[in-house]
């Protein structure tokens, strides 16, 4: 049976993934899950910190052998639309540890493990960043993100934030944007996951296949961006004016082939996404130093 086969049984009735991931019996067992949640200062991971944190390990099965979570006072204030989010004000972090106070703790809970969040990206680079201005490295074991691993079997729902998979999936959720509430729901659907046989770790999500499957027959008018970043891959994909500004009329050539219409702007969500697909094949088939 190819891999493929496999995987698609995970979903059944499913006509595809938009990305691959290995079933549990096909993979090691890692040494133990850390579901992690921060709660932050802001969205840049190379300037904003940690204001709250919980970690919570888990062996290879999903069943809890340790847990932590703390307040973390940044060097700076925080900012009100940040509290707006999370509630967490200057006077709530007042007393609180500073992040290098806790570095050694949180680096036992995540000792060997897979690092699991709802959104990995962010929330792995922020913790990076604090480490390494604590002078410590910290590279994980693997990284499971859960967000990417519902989206990937289940790519037809009409939302993957963790609140909105917790009611479809009967998970509590206290408290949304509290760093211990949302670990421990992440950490409810990481069981899910691996009830289901799925190795969350190997997840590997192919975001243009994902988008292209949500806009499947989507005919609502593509977005103001959508529209622009047509015309940013026409650059990409070297489609120049003499002038080196985008050539119009070959983007409207392009389009028109692709989907039969003349007007990008009048391009549905579902076309954009192919027309998208044309541009990078386009964009691909250059000689390096022309697409550089």
């Amino acid at each position: 049976m190819a891999r493929s086969d496999r995987v698609l049984r995970l979903v059944p009735g499913a006509g595809g993934l938009p990305g691959s991931v290995r079933r549990r019996d096909e993979v090691p067992p890692p040494v133990a899950y850390a579901v992690v949640d921060l709660e932050t200062t802001g969205t840049s991971v190379e300037s904003d910190e940690i204001v709250s944190l919980a970690v919570v390990r888990l062996d290879a099965e999903g069943v809890e052998l340790d847990r932590f979570a703390s307040l973390v006072r940044p060097t700076g204030p925080i900012p009100p639309e940040a509290t707006s989010v999370h509630g967490i004000d200057d006077a709530a972090v007042a007393t609180a540890p500073r992040f290098a106070e806790l570095a050694g703790e949180l680096l036992a809970l995540l000792d060997r493990a897979v690092f699991v969040a709802h959104n990995a990206d962010f929330d792995l680079s922020l913790l990076e960043h604090a480490f390494a201005r604590a002078g410590i490295g910290y590279r994980p074991a693997g990284v499971a993100c859960t967000l990417d691993a519902f989206r990937l079997v289940e790519p037809g729902e009409a939302s993957h934030r963790l609140e909105s998979l917790c009611a479809r999936h009967g998970v509590p959720l206290d408290e949304a944007h509290d760093a211990r509430g949302d670990a421990l729901a992440t950490v409810a659907l990481l069981r899910i996951l691996l009830a289901r046989g799925i190795a969350p770790e190997t997840v590997e999500l192919d975001h243009g296949a994902y988008l292209r499957l949500r806009s499947r027959g989507d005919a609502r008018p593509a977005s103001e961006p959508q529209v622009r970043r047509v015309f940013a891959l026409a650059r990409a994909a070297g489609l120049l004016a003499p002038d080196g500004k985008v050539d119009r009329e070959a983007v409207v050539a392009l389009v028109e082939r692709v989907a039969g219409v003349s007007d990008v702007d009048a391009l549905t969500r579902e076309q954009v996404q192919e027309v998208y697909d044309e541009l990078e094949a386009v964009a691909a088939a250059l000689p390096p130093a022309v697409s550089a």
